[in-house]
């Protein structure tokens, strides 16, 4: 596979050193799928240096975790539902109370095994609980190492691979203006969020998609990843999210940072460009002031002087 644009690997690029992902599913009892998954997922993150084999490398673990939660939810929704089934049987067969010799046996009896069935459910549900503890800090460190690796990667990238915004300014009437930046390609999309934020995106093409689980509503603009849960936050519900997050932001389809004066802006994809929208206080708009249009292209425009991107001023 031909690498990504600026992704070819320094001298003192090393590859992702996970240990045997398939020792830690085997661990987790899952099946042969889940194995694949964790095989390949090591396989990849130590086969290329670069931005897409890691990120791949990453989803293919962290799929292999869901994998591995799921199979744990289900053993213990099987082994509840044992013992549901267990306790009625018990009572099924004791019927009703009987005081005869022959019905104090079968109680007795009934007893034993309720007693011993109890320790055995209670056995492997303890059994269950330490296999899946186990194997939960272990995709735990793996995946912070997958993580750690990563950004470190990006890191290094971004000392020689600058994003290039290359900058359109519409005047429009009343003072207003609108910027447009031709959008960034895959690698330059991820260093950008990175010199712009410090912070490193949960998925590689998170620029480009453009998906939404609801044809009426706009595309979410957050994924579920990194504990988030609401996907199409409001501007003030954004900035809150995100800010406790300081590794990895699951955004989707933009690049959200804070100008000088900690107001939100997000370069959202439209097309072929990127479009600058300032918080305006639930929602975010495109229409900016002749003030707020400077204070954008002053941010690119430090970022250049600091050697993390190129700015260009191009005519649309």
């Amino acid at each position: 596979m031909p690498a990504p644009s600026g992704a070819e690997g320094s001298p003192h690029d090393t590859p992702v050193d996970s240990p045997a992902v398939g020792a830690l599913i085997e661990a987790a009892d899952l099946g042969p799928d889940a194995a694949l998954l964790g095989a390949q997922a090591l396989q990849r993150a130590r086969s290329v240096e670069t931005l897409e084999v890691a990120y791949a490398a990453w989803a293919e673990l962290q799929e292999a975790h869901r994998t591995a939660r799921r199979r744990w939810a289900e053993e213990r929704q099987r082994l509840t539902e044992q013992g549901a089934l267990l306790l009625g049987a018990v009572k099924a067969a004791g019927g009703t109370p009987n005081t005869t010799e022959a019905g104090l046996a079968k109680t007795t009896a009934l007893d034993g095994f309720l007693v011993d069935a109890k320790q055995k459910l209670e056995g492997a549900q303890a059994q269950l609980a330490e296999r899946a503890s186990s194997a939960e800090k272990a995709f735990q460190a793996e995946l912070g190492k997958l993580r750690e690796e990563l950004k470190a990667r990006i890191a290094r990238q971004s000392a020689a691979i600058h994003p290039v915004f290359k900058l359109m300014i519409r005047v429009l009437a009343g003072e207003r203006r609108i910027l447009h930046a031709h959008r960034l390609g895959a690698d330059e999309s991820v260093i950008a969020l990175w010199v712009l934020t410090g912070r490193i995106p949960s998925r590689y093409d998170y620029l480009f998609d453009d998906s939404t689980d609801d044809a009426l509503m706009a595309p979410p603009m957050l994924y579920a990843d990194e504990g988030v849960t609401e996907l199409r936050p409001s501007a003030l519900t954004l900035g809150r999210t995100l800010t406790p997050l300081k590794d990895v932001w699951p955004v989707k389809g933009m690049i959200p940072l804070t100008l000088p004066d900690g107001t939100w802006l997000r370069w959202i994809s439209r097309g072929a460009v990127l479009e600058a929208e300032v918080q305006d206080g639930e929602g975010f708009r495109n229409l900016l002031t002749h003030e707020e249009a400077e204070r954008v292209t002053g941010l690119l425009l430090s970022h250049k002087l600091a050697g993390k991107l190129e700015l260009e001023l191009v005519r649309e």
